[in-house]
């Protein structure tokens, strides 16, 4: 999951994917609930987290491993680091890519308060729930939690990755991405697509960082045409 997200961000696409696949959404931060010695894990952090989940909980195999925003960060540095246990990558407007404009993107997700909401919904959404737009309040208290300032202020320059890190990831790679994405812009999922060497970039019309909720059955066609064209039969177990 995403900055100031819970595993419920993913709730568009589940009842499609649980048909086909057993899934594990991992809650990484005390805004989902989950009691650690910090309010949220570090990217690097969660990295391991995730891979240790995974191995103990699917010993020998690997898994394709989604993540959205700051949670597909979390899942390149992942692969990056372990890609012998990760079969495919399913990544939704993933965060990390170091060449791009920054700055925008702090910008989004910089909420002082109510004020500023507007401005970040227009990222998320290119056509904001209007529940959101009316009650700005909780929308400014949950990006000024704990969980969201740690991480924030835990963010590295190391953190980061480029297409020289993107060239040494060779599994199949679908990248999600709406047009309108106010926080990456759909050139980045461009850039990143040309560094993959199995990249596939699926781009979706009128939605913006959010494309699984404002487009999810446009969504879940791409993710089964991405299935479809890279099944797992075949592939390996995992090594270690």
């Amino acid at each position: 999951h995403g900055l100031a997200a819970t595993a419920a961000s993913w709730l568009p696409l589940v009842p499609r994917l649980r048909r086909t696949a057993r899934l594990l959404l991992p809650e990484l931060s005390e805004v989902g609930g989950t009691v650690g010695p910090r309010p949220a894990l570090a990217v690097a952090d969660g990295a391991e987290i995730v891979h240790e989940l995974v191995a103990r909980l699917f010993p020998g195999r690997a898994v394709t491993l989604g993540g959205t925003s700051l949670g597909g960060w979390t899942a390149i540095r992942l692969a990056l680091a372990h890609p012998e246990c990760v079969s495919r990558l399913v990544l939704l407007a993933p965060g990390g890519y170091r060449d791009q404009d920054w700055e925008r993107a702090a910008r989004a997700v910089r909420v002082a308060g109510p004020e500023d909401v507007p401005h970040t919904l227009a990222a998320l959404f290119a056509r904001p729930p209007w529940p959101l737009t009316r009650f700005p309040g909780p929308i400014a208290a949950l990006y000024g939690t704990p969980a969201v300032r740690h991480l924030l202020g835990t963010l590295r320059e190391e953190d980061a990755f480029g297409a020289d890190d993107l060239a040494r990831l060779t599994m199949p790679t679908a990248l999600l991405w709406g047009e309108d994405d106010g926080i990456f812009d759909v050139s980045v999922g461009e850039a990143m697509a040309r560094a993959l060497p199995a990249g596939h970039l699926y781009r979706f019309s009128g939605a913006a960082h959010l494309p699984h909720w404002e487009a999810s059955g446009e969504v879940a066609a791409a993710l089964a045409d991405f299935r479809a064209r890279h099944p797992l039969s075949g592939v390996p177990p995992r090594r270690g």
